[in-house]
């Protein structure tokens, strides 16, 4: 299905507040994003993006800690004190933003280029009580709307880049100035993980916003929905034919989802966060749970929202529950010139058992699946980038060539980082004389690859979240549905890893084998 239409909303107006515009969430991801789509001609020309937040900032300060954030890294060789600088990627990737369709034509970001976002921007402190310390934001939204009187509608959205723990207080809040504030357009909210610490707590969140907002204006964001491989994936498994037999148990012998990052905890700026969290819930529960109900799901009836919501939701009920043999957890410890976990300054002195790493072997109860392992591994600290799906087929029986090496398995590679592709392994003939068999790889094509570089969509999956946002697309967000079935599946195992029912391994920093698992 292609992205909406732009012409759709080109012409209405839009107001888009972030909460918690000096975080750490904000400066890395929103704020870049939401500059390529201004660049790429995506976002609507009347848009207004109000900021919003406890740190102490002018509407002239925060503007400038943008184009600090913004600008390439020779105009901008530090990141200002006290607002999170963008890691290397968010950068690079900026510099050079590519545009129109079939042509290749590329242009530096510059100084000019960040000040036509810059100046759409504009900053609210959070200095009162209540519903009063909106007041600011929606004098700039009533101006906002007023000076665009005959836009065709005047849409709000209102990030959430703030803890889940704040939620019910702000909708509320939101909700009693909306009614004092009517539009004529879409009132949303964006809310982003973690969605909450359990099936209760997301529960009780679910039916507080509820009390304030319809389920359709609610827009939960996982970033990994908004890749342009998965989407892929699912075209590739119900377009074609020859893929249809094959995945099943009769064929697949294992299927491996892999989240793997070089970094520790730290170079997020967000350990509090994370020793809150820990692997399971920031990465399997919140990522990898949702890639493998994109993966095993049956058919559905259509390609609507709630058709593929349903196959999905069906599937995450059919998991059978984790055994804790079936669990494996580390933690990283000092190596390669890197600090341990337990070394970091916020966790210093306490004897956190928060796993950085985690493996679980998860079986589906149905026909389709039954006694096929789905492995799903995560990790941080380890030797590389690199999150990828690797489905696994069983062994040729017989032994047609007498012996010869076969113990490389047919497997169908999905790559989603740190680029984007998609490969089979197969076994061929070698090139000459004689019946020697060789392993080799079959490619998403080159002209594929160029088609996706080049098309009229955003390239980045956070960038294409933020824009079904703004045309109302649901389709890659996740339903409180799903949410609720995710959560019934990875409580037992958060609860076993919480109260240390399960052993905690250590591993080095930066090494490509954690307990032994290779990673």
């Amino acid at each position: 299905m292609p992205v909406p239409v732009q012409a759709r909303v080109q012409h209405e107006c839009f107001s888009i507040c972030v909460f918690g515009a000096s975080g750490d969430l904000a400066s890395k991801k929103l704020y870049p994003a939401l500059c390529s789509l201004h660049f790429q001609g995506f976002l609507p020309s009347r848009v207004i993006i109000i900021g919003f937040g406890r740190t102490k900032y002018t509407e002239a300060a925060f503007r400038d800690r943008l184009r600090k954030l913004l600008l390439p890294s020779d105009s901008c060789p530090t990141s200002p004190p006290g607002f999170p600088g963008s890691p290397p990627g968010v950068r690079a990737g900026l510099q050079l933003l590519r545009v129109g369709s079939a042509l290749q034509t590329t242009f530096k970001l510059t100084p000019a280029h960040v000040e036509s976002f810059v100046e759409r921007c504009t900053y609210v402190m959070n200095d009162k009580q209540g519903s009063a310390s909106l007041q600011g934001i929606f004098d700039h939204i009533k101006s906002h709307e007023e000076a665009n009187a005959d836009a065709k509608a005047h849409n709000r959205i209102f990030h959430f880049a703030v803890p889940y723990s704040v939620w019910p207080e702000v909708c509320q809040w939101l909700k009693e100035k909306n009614d004092e504030f009517p539009n004529n357009g879409c009132i949303r909210l964006v809310l982003e993980k973690p969605f909450g610490r359990d099936h209760q707590s997301v529960l009780e969140l679910i039916n507080t916003v509820d009390k304030y907002f319809k389920e359709d204006q609610v827009y939960r964001v996982d970033r990994y929905l908004g890749k342009e491989i998965l989407e892929n994936l699912l075209v590739m498994r119900f377009a074609n034919r020859f893929f249809a037999p094959i995945w099943n148990r009769d064929t697949v012998n294992t299927v491996q989802i892999l989240f793997k990052e070089p970094w520790g905890a730290e170079d997020q700026n967000r350990m509090q966060y994370f020793d809150l969290q820990g692997i399971v819930r920031d990465v399997i529960e919140n990522h990898l749970l949702q890639v493998m109900a994109l993966i095993a799901m049956d058919k559905p009836a259509s390609l609507s929202v709630e058709d593929i919501r349903n196959e999905k939701i069906k599937l995450l009920r059919s998991v059978k529950a984790i055994r804790k043999e079936d669990v494996v957890i580390g933690q990283y410890t000092p190596g390669n010139g890197h600090p341990g976990y337990l070394e970091d300054p916020n966790i210093l002195g306490k004897p956190s058992t928060t796993p950085t790493f985690a493996m679980m072997v998860v079986y589906i109860r149905n026909e389709r699946w039954d006694g096929v392992p789905f492995i799903l591994k995560a990790g941080k600290a380890l030797n590389e980038m690199r999150s990828e799906i690797r489905i696994q087929l069983k062994s040729v029986p017989g032994d047609l060539f007498q012996g010869a090496d076969l113990q490389r398995p047919n497997e169908l590679v999905v790559r989603m980082q740190p680029t984007e592709e998609m490969y089979l392994k197969m076994t061929i003939k070698k090139p000459g004389l004689g019946m020697e068999i060789v392993p080799t790889e079959m490619e998403y094509s080159d002209s594929a690859k160029d088609m996706q570089d080049h098309s009229q969509a955003p390239h980045r999956a956070y960038e294409r979240l933020l824009l079904n946002c703004m045309h109302g697309e649901n389709r890659r967000m996740v339903h409180r549905d799903e949410l609720l079935a995710s959560y019934t599946v990875m409580d037992p195992v958060n609860k076993m890893v919480d109260n240390s029912a399960v052993p905690l391994h250590h591993y080095t920093f930066g090494c490509a084998r954690a307990h032994s698992f290779d990673c």
